[in-house]
C-alpha cells in the first residue's frame, strides 16, 4: 500500500466508500435489531430531530417563505438549514408538505458522505506525513471508529457538517504551510468559508486576524512573481467570508454570527440575563426580526441579543478586572466538560453497544487524553531533537493561531439558556464542540507512533549498512516538513 502499486487517489477513495458503507450497513442492522425503546420515533439514533434544534429553522415555515428565510436565519448560520432546504425538494415540489423524518432520513445519508470524507481526509494527511499507506489506514482507522465521532456522524444537527469544513481548512493550512504554493490558500479560505456557514466561527477579531494571515501568506510563498492570480482569488475570498457578518450587523446591529452570541456574553463574564434592563431597541432589527419568524429564530432572540451584548460590553469597559474573573470562573465550567467523552453527549444506544466504547471513551477522557497528547509531543521532540522540533514549530506557528480560534469559543462556551436563566451560566456543550479540535490531534498520535517506530526501524538498518543511512531514509524519518 505505497501508493506506486495503484493511482494514489484510490486508496483514499476506498476509506471513503469503505467507511461510509460499513456505518450504512451498521444502522441499518441496528433499526432492524433494535428494541423499540433504543430508536427514537422508530428511526432515530438520538432524541431530536433536526427539525427542532436550537439552530435551525422549522421546514414548514421554510418552505412557506422559500430561500428568503435563509437570508432572515439570524440564530445561526444558514449551512446546514440550505441542506434542509434542498433534502425537502422531493416532496415540496410536487406540492407536498414538508416530510420531517424524510429530511431527517435524507441527512443521515448526507452525514454517512461527510463521515467517509472525514476518514478519507485522516488517510490523506497521516499518509502525507509519513509517506506510508499502511499507517494512514491505522489513523483513520483510530478515527473511524472514535465513538464521539459516530454519535456526532448521528447528531442531526451542524456539528458534522461544521466538523468537515474545520478539518479541511486546518489540512490546507497545513499543506500551505509545508509546501508554501500559494494554491492552497483559497482552499483553505473557501473551507473556512465554508465552516463559518455551517457554524458560528467568525467574529470580527477573526476577520482581522484572516487578512493578516493572508498578507502574511503572501510573503510567505513560493514564486510571488507567479502567484498573484492567486492572491486576486484570496481577497475575493475573503470579502465572501465577511458577507454573513455583515449582514448580521446590518439586519440586526450585531457582528456576531448567532443571536444566541448576547447569551453567551453575558454567560462567561457571570451576569444575570433578567438584571440587566431593557433599553431603547432600535426599529430596524425588530422589522427585519418580525419579517420571518420560525423556532427561536424570533424578535425576542434578537431583543435579547442585543440588550445583553450591550450589558457585556459595557461591564467589560466599566469593570475590567471583574470581566476577567468571569472569564477565569467560565474556564472552572467549560475545561471538566470538555474532558468528558464526547460520546456522552447525546443517548445513542448503537454506540453505546459498541464493545470498544467504553475502554476508547476511557482513555480519551480526563488527565488520560492530556496524557496522551503530551506523550505524542514527547515521543515527536525526541525524534526530531530540539531543534528540529523548534523549527517544526516556527514552520506551523499560523496553525497553531488558527487552532487556537477555533478553541476560544470551545474554551468559553457555558452561556445562559434561554428561559432557563435561573440555572445559572452553566449550559456548555464543550463536551461537543471539541471534536472540532480533534482530527489534528489524531493525526498527530499517528505521526508521533510513526515516527518512533520509523526510528526504531532506521536505526536497525543503520547497523546493519556499513555507511550512513540514504538520503531518502534521512528524509522519511523526518516526516517531510
Amino acid at each position: 500500500m505505497t501508493g506506486r502499486s495503484f493511482p494514489r487517489f484510490l486508496a483514499p477513495l476506498l476509506v471513503f466508500a469503505g467507511s461510509s458503507l460499513g456505518l450504512y450497513l451498521l444502522q441499518t442492522w441496528f433499526r432492524g435489531a433494535a428494541a423499540a425503546e433504543q430508536l427514537y420515533e422508530g428511526y432515530r439514533f438520538q432524541a431530536w430531530s433536526s427539525n427542532w434544534m436550537m439552530q435551525t429553522l422549522g421546514i414548514d415555515e421554510m418552505n412557506s417563505f422559500g430561500l428568503k428565510s435563509l437570508w432572515y436565519d439570524h440564530i445561526y448560520p444558514p449551512g446546514l438549514d440550505a441542506i434542509r432546504y434542498v433534502l425537502m425538494q422531493p416532496e415540496t415540489s410536487n406540492g407536498l408538505p414538508p416530510d420531517q423524518v424524510a429530511v431527517d432520513m435524507r441527512l443521515y445519508v448526507v452525514y454517512l458522505l461527510i463521515y467517509g470524507l472525514l476518514n478519507a481526509l485522516v488517510f490523506i494527511w497521516v499518509r502525507d506525513l509519513t509517506k506510508s499507506g499502511w499507517w494512514a489506514l491505522g489513523g483513520a482507522a483510530l478515527w473511524a471508529i472514535y465513538p464521539g465521532h459516530l454519535m456526532m456522524t448521528m447528531l442531526l444537527e451542524p456539528s458534522e457538517l461544521s466538523l468537515l469544513m474545520v478539518s479541511l481548512m486546518y489540512f490546507f493550512l497545513y499543506r500551505f504551510l509545508k509546501t508554501r504554493r500559494a494554491g492552497y490558500v483559497p482552499l483553505f479560505l473557501l473551507a473556512l468559508f465554508a465552516a463559518s456557514m455551517s457554524r458560528s466561527f467568525i467574529q470580527v477579531y477573526v476577520l482581522v486576524i484572516i487578512i493578516v494571515a493572508v498578507v502574511s501568506f503572501w510573503f510567505m510563498t513560493k514564486d510571488r512573481a507567479k502567484a498573484w492570480p492567486w492572491q486576486i482569488v484570496n481577497v475575493l475570498l475573503i470579502a465572501v467570508i465577511f458577507i454573513h457578518p455583515v449582514k448580521q450587523f446590518v439586519m440586526y446591529d450585531t457582528w456576531s454570527t448567532t443571536s444566541y452570541g448576547g447569551y453567551h456574553r453575558v454567560g462567561m463574564l457571570f451576569l444575570y440575563p433578567t438584571s440587566v434592563p431593557e433599553p431603547e431597541y432600535p426599529q430596524k432589527i425588530v422589522d427585519n426580526a418580525l419579517a420571518f419568524s420560525s423556532h427561536y429564530n424570533t424578535q425576542e432572540t434578537i431583543k435579547d441579543n442585543y440588550r445583553l451584548e450591550a450589558a457585556a460590553n459595557a461591564f467589560i469597559k466599566e469593570h475590567p478586572y471583574e470581566a476577567v474573573r468571569g472569564l477565569v470562573k467560565s474556564l472552572t465550567i467549560t475545561i471538566p466538560e470538555a474532558f468528558r467523552p464526547t460520546a456522552g453527549y447525546a443517548q445513542n444506544f448503537l454506540v453505546e453497544g459498541l464493545p470498544w466504547t467504553t475502554p476508547y471513551n476511557w482513555l480519551f477522557s480526563s488527565w488520560r487524553y492530556l496524557l496522551l497528547v503530551a506523550a505524542a509531543a514527547a515521543l515527536i521532540i525526541r525524534a526530531r531533537g530540539r531543534h528540529g522540533s523548534w523549527e517544526l514549530c516556527k514552520r506551523y506557528a499560523w496553525f497553531a493561531v488558527f487552532y487556537a480560534l477555533i478553541a476560544i469559543p470551545v474554551l468559553w462556551s457555558n452561556r445562559y439558556f434561554p428561559d432557563r436563566e435561573g440555572d445559572g451560566p452553566i449550559w456548555t456543550d464543550a463536551m461537543r464542540q471539541k471534536i472540532f479540535l480533534e482530527v489534528p490531534v489524531y493525526v498527530l498520535l499517528t505521526y508521533a507512533l510513526w515516527l518512533t517506530f520509523g526510528a526504531k526501524r532506521l536505526a536497525i538498518r543503520r547497523g546493519k549498512d556499513d555507511g550512513p543511512a540514504n538520503s531518502s531514509d534521512s528524509q522519511q524519518l523526518q516526516g517531510g516538513n
